[in-house]
């Protein structure tokens, strides 16, 4: 397997005097998608927002392309070509759908996305290109907010629970979207909750237990494998008996 494109290593964050998330050990390979799976409050809102310089860890290493970038600010991150889609979608309610798609391609190096390209492949976004943020739907915001990450020309996206509030049907077509960038070898890292929408994406797994520590790091085929064996609720407890710091702690992937 290739080097990392995006390695943690002993990432921990912190909120004032509360830990957030502890020592995190996770990769993204280039073209890979990697689902982080766990509870609300766990830790993976935290651990996208770290990567993306929001929430700059305490200690540990965030490699991008071999760099660390702890400590960057946000916007060199995403120069560096890491996008986030944050969680709530966060656009420009009084602009425009165009106006906020033109903001993120007016602060980018790249020039591999293109307007017509996001048009393309949401056609409701072109639909609603002169229709303020504020009004659109929570499936079209999502569909904006993607657009949006994508115009940054990224190598890295990042989706923050990108199927909160949605409809099933807007789901099924987000799964298309990103099947889409995973056959062009954009490399995904998707925090969610909905297990089968991550599962359905992912060719690796991590699991964060509440207390922002990684239970659980291998291939989707281990992680069913716990599924049908009844043992995933387990990983829900991070084991505090050891002081463990890599991702073979709770549950190791040995294929």
């Amino acid at each position: 397997m290739s080097d990392p494109l995006l390695a943690l290593r002993e990432v921990s964050t912190y909120y004032g005097a509360a830990l957030a998330l502890d020592r995190l050990y996770l990769d993204v390979h280039p073209g890979e998608c990697v689902a982080v799976l766990g509870p609300n409050g766990a830790g993976k809102t935290t651990m996208a927002q770290t990567i993306a310089g929001l929430t700059p860890p305490r200690t540990g290493q965030v490699l991008f392309q071999d760099v660390d970038i702890a400590g960057w600010s946000p916007r060199r991150i995403a120069r560096s070509g890491v996008a986030l889609v944050p969680q709530g979608r966060r656009i420009f309610g009084s602009l425009t759908t165009e106006e906020n798609l033109r903001v993120a391609v007016s602060s980018r190096q790249g020039t591999a996305w293109t307007l017509s390209d996001i048009y393309e492949l949401f056609p409701r976004l072109y639909e609603r290109r002169r229709q303020r943020g504020g009004t659109l739907s929570g499936g079209e915001q999502q569909m904006l907010a993607l657009g949006r990450g994508l115009l940054t020309s990224p190598r890295l996206l990042i989706l923050d629970e990108p199927t909160e509030g949605l409809a099933p049907v807007i789901i099924d077509g987000i799964v298309d979207v990103l099947s889409r960038l995973k056959a062009d070898r954009v490399s995904l890292l998707i925090a969610e909750q909905r297990t089968e929408f991550a599962l359905s994406l992912a060719d690796t797994v991590a699991h964060v237990a509440p207390g922002g520590r990684i239970t659980f790091h291998g291939s989707v085929a281990s992680f069913r494998q716990l599924g049908a064996q009844g043992t995933t609720d387990e990983l829900a407890a991070p084991d505090r008996s050891r002081g463990a710091t890599s991702t073979t702690d709770a549950v190791t992937d040995e294929e």
